[in-house]
Order: structure tokens, then C-alpha cells, then sequence
């Protein structure tokens, strides 16, 4: 029996696990090409197998002898011998046949590709048809008429010698990317419209207040982010474009007490309504009181650990620093600029009031939060101080004084006129604060060597404004010099009861050493204060 290639797809299958039975692979279509080259092979072997017998044939009558007896004994004896070559040739046909037939089967159940198409060898099948007089290549176009490589077969495809598909873009790859285009963009628009429409409150049920600082001159999109940061709003975008829609923009600095169970009309009513001049919570406040100077507000910011004393004088004195702040509060700063000789470049300049430091990172934000809030106070002012024929700097200057001499609005005003009057005749202004604050101290009582110290601070011996603001001042202040009151009783001197706080105004100077002597004695009993 000739030898048969093993194949895997005659075995029988082994039963595998939970009984599952194995899918069988499918078997290529029988070719009619193929048919017909095997139905030739057959047809050529028999024909062989036919004139190889008649040969046989021929050869044993030629052998034996001819006539009587012996011949006829040969040929007895010879018939079993021609039968069984008979039955020979027979079965060597039918063994052909057989073989014919198996090459059919075998080309109907195989792989198209075989170990030896693999190999570049010919199959069985082939060799035959190369013997009887075929081309090899006719064999191999009947196996594979249309001249395609064959496909391979499972168990082959799962070889090591498995070759990568070769990725292609779709057709329509360029519809597809418009479609997922269009479709991010539509989600996209749809989130941003619902993150700048959400107005409800964050957390319904949270009843927890949180203290919120709204500087003076923040933004709306500060506050906005300030806001979304704590948790009150959905975000920052649907704040701005709430209070825009709705014309809310005129929102009130100050300390407020907001929380996330409020939606966004509440929270913005809060905001409009104005918060608390001081902290709500005021364990980690500075607080600047009207008329202290930057010396004695530095005192304060050096206790707390995170700014320095050295660190504040130095930065209310950066030219540089200064030059960015009149950039951007040209209205306010900008006669400052031309100022000499002054000791702080910013003193009359920090309005008095009371700050979160904790609301700073740095004294850089501090002290431009306290400029802002002066700028913000004297906003509604600017126009009638220029007016006034006076610049921010000297209003600033004049109401330093008024402040550390006067208390209570119509006092304030009276000593305003007074100043005024005595600069419109270029008179020194003659007041005490000038020289405390050229010697440096809080003395109640001066000496009259102290009126004579050498400096340009001092007033007495000096007229004019001076070299700027001795203080700074509170809004109270800058309003009684920008109105003042009963300057046309032309007062030029004023004394003060250092007990009571009465005030005396003369308008000449004998009546003025007379209003001093009524109070000298009170006066001098006060104790200095050094």
C-alpha cells in the first residue's frame, strides 16, 4: 500500500472537555479541474497496466513449444501460471485504480497547501502526472485554477509563520472623523452651556458658613474663582455670566458669610447687599486704626509669622514696587511720584482697616490690597479734588493732620479750614504732629527745641505741605479738607483741651496766647508719652 501523508483532519477527534465537540474546519469544494486530471491518470494507468498483460501474454506463448502433446502439456502446465499472472496484473490495476482514486479524495480534503508545496517540491499526484508526460505547472494551476495563493488552513494560520494583516484606513475614514468631530464638538457645547447655566445651590442640605473676603478692586472673575474654590457655585463661568446677565456686577468689598446651600440668586443678593468692614472670624487679622503711621502698622505685621517688620518697611519704600502701583492707580498715585524727601513713599497711601493676612501670600499683596482699598475710597472724590486746584498728594497731606488733631466731623472740618487758611497766606500750618513725626515720637507735650528740630517734616519752621502725609488718614479725614467748615470766619489758631477735648479758635495770635494759658496748666499735667 503506497505511503500515505499523515493528516491531521483524518484523525479521529479526541472528546474534549465538558463534551464540547470540536468545530470541524471547512473542506474546499471538490475542483472539476482536478476530477478530470485524475479521471486521465486512471484512464493512462489502465492503459499501460493493459499493454504490460498483452506483453506478458505474448512473451509466454512465444515460449513454450508448439505442437502435440507437448505444447499441450505446457500449456497445462502454464495455464495456473498465466492465471495468476492474470490475477496479478489484475490487482496491480485495481491497486492503481485505487491510488487514483485516494490522490482525488486526498486533493478534496487536504489543505491546498501542502509540506511539499511548502517545501517547493512536487506532491505525489504531481510526480505521476511529470512521469506520464504533464506539466507540473498544469498540476499546480488545476489545484489552484484561478493562480491565487492558496488559503492557509487553521492549524497552519496559528503557525509561527503567521504573516500580519497589513492595516487599511476604511473607505469612508474621512466621514468617520467628521462624525466623531461633530460629535465631541455637540458634547462639548452641550457640558460648557450646562457648566455657564448651572445656578442651583452645590449642596442643598449644607447649612455650614464659610467666611468669604471680597477685596476692594477684585475682578469678577476672582471672586468668581474664589467663590468655585470654596464650593459655593458650580464654577466660576457660571458666576461671571450669571451677575452679567443679570446686571449684578456692582458687587460691594467686604467680609461675607455665604454657604453651598444657596443658589446662585441668594448668594448674589449677599454679595450686593455689602459684608463686614472686619473679619467675621478675626483671629488672623491685622488691623491699621485711622491716623497710624507705616512705622507702627510694621510693629504689627512683625509679630505674625508669616511676613517680616524689615520686610514691609522695605517694600512700602520700592521705587519699583511704588512705579507698578501708580500703573495701576494712575488717579491716586500718580503726584506721589513727584514728591521728595519723603520718608515712606507709600505713608498716607494704606487706608486704615482691618486685613486677613492669611487672605496674602506675600506683604506685596497685602500692601496692594491696602492701596486698593484707599483708591476705592476716594474713587467718588477725585473730581472735586481736582477741582480744588490740589493735588491727591496735598489733600492727603492736610488730612493726615486733621486726622491726629481733630475727633468728630465738625471739629475735623474746622481744623481743615484752619490749615487752609494759613496756606493760602503762606503761613506755616505750626502743628505739633508735623514734629512729632520728624523726631519720631508720641510725646503728648513739645519743647521748644523740639519745634526747632532740622527737617523737612517740620513744619513749624517750614511752609508748606511738607514732604507728604504724616499718617494715613481715614475717608472721614479727606472729606472735612474737601469741605470744611467756617472758613470764612478766618481762623488761623486753634488749641485743644488735652482732658476734654474742647478746642479753642482764635483768629489772632494774642487771642490765641490767651486760649493757651487757660489750658497750659491742664496740658502739661498729662503724662508724656514717649
Amino acid at each position: 500500500m503506497p505511503f500515505e501523508p499523515r493528516n491531521k483532519r483524518y484523525e479521529k477527534e479526541k472528546p474534549r472537555l465538558f463534551g464540547r465537540k470540536k468545530k470541524k474546519s471547512r473542506q474546499p469544494q471538490p475542483n472539476r479541474e482536478a476530477q478530470q486530471a485524475a479521471k486521465a491518470v486512471e484512464t493512462e494507468n489502465a492503459k499501460v497496466q493493459r499493454a504490460t498483460s498483452v506483453r506478458n501474454i505474448v512473451t509466454e506463448s512465444n515460449a513454450a513449444p508448439k505442437p502435440g502433446k507437448q505444447r499441450k502439456d505446457a500449456d497445462t502446465q502454464n495455464a495456473p501460471v498465466q492465471k495468476s499472472q492474470q490475477y496479478e496484473s489484475e490487482s496491480a490495476n485495481e491497486t492503481q485504480q485505487s491510488q487514483s482514486k485516494r490522490l482525488v479524495a486526498e486533493d478534496k480534503t487536504q489543505p491546498k497547501i501542502s509540506q511539499d508545496h511548502k517545501a517547493g517540491r512536487l506532491s505525489r499526484s504531481n510526480r505521476k502526472m511529470a512521469t506520464n508526460g504533464k506539466n507540473v505547472k498544469a498540476s499546480r494551476r488545476h489545484e489552484n485554477p484561478k493562480g491565487n495563493i492558496p488559503r492557509k488552513a487553521p492549524q497552519q494560520a496559528r503557525g509561527k509563520g503567521k504573516k500580519r494583516t497589513r492595516f487599511t484606513l476604511p473607505k469612508n475614514w474621512l466621514l468617520i472623523l467628521i462624525g466623531i468631530l461633530l460629535i465631541g464638538g455637540i458634547s462639548y457645547g452641550v457640558y460648557s452651556y450646562q457648566r455657564n447655566n448651572n445656578y442651583t445651590a452645590v449642596e442643598p442640605k449644607n447649612k455650614k458658613n464659610v467666611e468669604i473676603y471680597v477685596p476692594q478692586g477684585t475682578s469678577l472673575q476672582q471672586i468668581g474663582d474664589n467663590l468655585a474654590n470654596k464650593k459655593l457655585v458650580h464654577s466660576s463661568q457660571a458666576f461671571t455670566h450669571y451677575v452679567r446677565a443679570h446686571n449684578a456686577t456692582n458687587i460691594l468689598a467686604g467680609y461675607y458669610e455665604l454657604n453651598s446651600s444657596m443658589d446662585m440668586s441668594t448668594l448674589v443678593e449677599n454679595l450686593l447687599a455689602g459684608g463686614s468692614d472686619t473679619p467675621l472670624y478675626p483671629t488672623t487679622v491685622l488691623t491699621m486704626t485711622e491716623g497710624e503711621t507705616i512705622d507702627s502698622f510694621a510693629n504689627k505685621v512683625g509679630k505674625v509669622k508669616q511676613f517680616s517688620k524689615k520686610e514691609f518697611l522695605a517694600k512700602v519704600n520700592d521705587s519699583k514696587f511704588v512705579d507698578q502701583l501708580a500703573q495701576q492707580y494712575p488717579q491716586l498715585l500718580k503726584s506721589d511720584q513727584d514728591a521728595k524727601d519723603m520718608r515712606y513713599r507709600l505713608e498716607g497711601y494704606l487706608y486704615p482697616a482691618t486685613y486677613n493676612y492669611e487672605n496674602y501670600k506675600s506683604v506685596d499683596e497685602l500692601i496692594t490690597a491696602m492701596v486698593a482699598k484707599t483708591n476705592a475710597e476716594m474713587l467718588p472724590y477725585y473730581q472735586t479734588i481736582k477741582d480744588s486746584n490740589m493735588s491727591v498728594h496735598q489733600i492727603l497731606t492736610v488730612a493726615s493732620l486733621v486726622q491726629a488733631e481733630g475727633v468728630g466731623d465738625t471739629d475735623m472740618r474746622k481744623i481743615a479750614g484752619v490749615f487752609l487758611n494759613r496756606l493760602d497766606i503762606e503761613m506755616p500750618i505750626q502743628s505739633d504732629v508735623a514734629v512729632k513725626y520728624a523726631l519720631h515720637t508720641n510725646k503728648v507735650n513739645l519743647t521748644v527745641d523740639d519745634t526747632m528740630v532740622d527737617s523737612p517734616y517740620n513744619l513749624y519752621r517750614n511752609a508748606g505741605y511738607g514732604p507728604g502725609p504724616f499718617n494715613n488718614p481715614s475717608i472721614q479725614a479727606i472729606k472735612a479738607v474737601l469741605n470744611p467748615l467756617d472758613r470764612d470766619q478766618k481762623y488761623l489758631y486753634f488749641v485743644a483741651n488735652l482732658k476734654t477735648g474742647a478746642i479753642t479758635y482764635t483768629t489772632n495770635q494774642n487771642d490765641h496766647d490767651a486760649a493757651v494759658a487757660k489750658v497750659d496748666a491742664t496740658n502739661q499735667s498729662m503724662q508724656n508719652k514717649k
